[in-house]
């Protein structure tokens, strides 16, 4: 609640004889809404917060809020420098018994300052002597009363004659009390809301991700039946019909020999089906351990997010704010572009340079864009991945190189976790993107394929010397 007209008047009352004769300082800005003065040894704060618009002395000669330190005075502050900076208050006033407005003049000729405590319609306005409006604190829009700069000032209508409440201050000292104690607490809540909203939404964001999740897990969790449609085909391999089928019914052998459908792609034999479903098998098998792995992680976040927002109503103003995500910089390191390559880099053992696609789009650029046409390409066979080259030129590459990108090209798909992968690798020239193909997806010519089996240490040496480069 703001000071009321009487509150304002014994505040002014106990201020004027401290304060008239003294000399104006420095001006800046306590917070949104709210100027200090330095006037003589004191610091007088002129606030028209909604809430909580006052007038009193501020503690000692007010240290600007940890937040706000450094930061560059507003055109406000400045003008009010420069117009009463150096100049002798001569009067502190309420303008009319039972107002909420009073006024600090500097002498004949002057600038005077006329603050409108009236909640949410209040304001700061600096008067030139000629009666004008020079500037005002909160800017003006729309309204009864013209308050723009330049125009001639005139103050609110009489306000209507009302009791006055009860007295709530002994002195000015327990007015600045007051208020420090109701925004400090105004503070606390805001912060509260604040962090409930974050983590509100992160938690919202926490359950999509572990409903995507559970839906993977549902697909992964397909491959069971695939590996047996695999191992029916390849035992019935003389009753299963030639290229061009649809489908075979084949006895269960593991149902007691039920009849059991399965659907074949027309364009490949029985043999050749099979082999789908075996890689089929392998690539939702090795992906459900990873699901399983994400979701423990996830669920242990959402556990901590919820503790977390069960724990702001009892947190101080400081943990709060310690717990705020740090804001992004805004300086002008910030806003300078910063290069993003398309890749992540490694050397092999012989010294050759390895770049492994980041995402789909990255790996066209990588390919199409960052490589030359005689540098070896290498992806994971039949499954997505990323694109992974070594720069070598024309000269032949070192067998040690090429195992280490098949290395990384296995780790880098969704086969990681297999024993041995089956990498294909080719001259980035013998590439080919169809026009309007999907992210990634490639034509490939003059390939070949590696073998490679997945060794722990190989693997480690890698990923180790490009986590010292940084």
């Amino acid at each position: 609640m703001s000071l009321s007209a009487a509150e304002l008047a014994a505040v002014v009352a106990e201020l004027a004889p401290r304060l008239v004769g003294s000399t104006v300082g420095k001006v800046r800005d306590a917070a949104a809404l709210t100027t200090l003065l330095e006037i003589g040894r004191e610091s007088i704060l002129l606030s028209v917060h909604p809430r909580a618009s006052r007038l009193h002395l501020a503690p000692g000669r007010a240290a600007r809020p940890a937040g706000e330190r450094g930061a560059a005075p507003s055109g406000w502050a400045m003008l009010l420098r420069n117009r009463l900076g150096g100049l002798r208050l001569a009067g502190l006033a309420v303008t009319a018994p039972g107002e909420r407005i009073v006024e600090l003049t500097f002498g004949a000729g002057r600038e005077r300052l006329v603050a409108e405590l009236l909640g949410a319609v209040g304001n700061v306005l600096l008067i030139g002597p000629d009666g004008q409006i020079i500037a005002t604190l909160r800017p003006v829009r729309g309204g009864s009363r013209r308050l723009a700069p330049g125009t001639a000032y005139s103050p609110p209508p009489p306000r209507a004659t009302t009791a006055a409440p009860p007295a709530r201050f002994a002195d000015v000292a327990a007015v600045a009390t007051h208020y420090e104690a109701l925004l400090a607490a105004d503070s606390l809540a805001t912060l509260r809301a604040h962090a409930r909203t974050r983590l509100t939404r992160e938690l919202a964001r926490t359950d999509r991700l572990l409903a995507a999740l559970a839906a993977d897990l549902r697909r992964a969790d397909e491959a069971a039946p695939l590996r047996k449609l695999a191992d029916l085909l390849l035992a019935h391999l003389s009753d299963a019909p030639p290229r061009g089928a649809t489908s075979v019914t084949l006895p269960d052998d593991f149902e007691d020999g039920a009849p059991l459908t399965i659907p074949l792609r027309p364009e490949l034999d029985a043999k050749a089906n099979a082999a789908r479903f075996y890689r089929t098998h392998k690539r939702l098998a090795g992906g459900r351990r990873r699901i399983l792995a994400r979701l423990e992680e996830i669920h242990a976040a959402r556990a901590r997010l919820a503790r977390s927002l069960d724990e702001t109503a009892a947190l101080t103003a400081d943990a709060l704010t310690a717990r705020e995500p740090t804001p992004a910089p805004v300086g002008r390191s910030a806003q300078l572009p910063v290069a993003r390559l398309p890749y992540r880099e490694f050397t092999s053992a012989a010294g050759d340079a390895i770049w492994v696609g980041r995402g789909a789009a990255d790996n066209d650029s990588l390919t199409f864009r960052h490589a030359s046409g005689h540098d070896v390409w290498l992806h994971a066979r039949d499954v997505p991945g990323a694109h992974v080259v070594v720069r070598c030129g024309r000269r032949e590459l070192a067998p040690d190189s090429l195992v280490d990108a098949a290395t990384l090209a296995a780790h880098y798909s969704p086969l990681a976790d297999e024993a041995q992968v089956d990498v294909g690798y080719t001259r980035v020239k013998h590439l080919r993107k169809p026009r309007g193909a999907a992210p990634g997806l490639v034509y490939v010519s003059d390939e070949k394929t590696l073998r490679v089996r997945l060794e722990p240490a190989r693997l480690a040496r890698l990923l180790a010397a490009r986590d010292r480069r940084g």
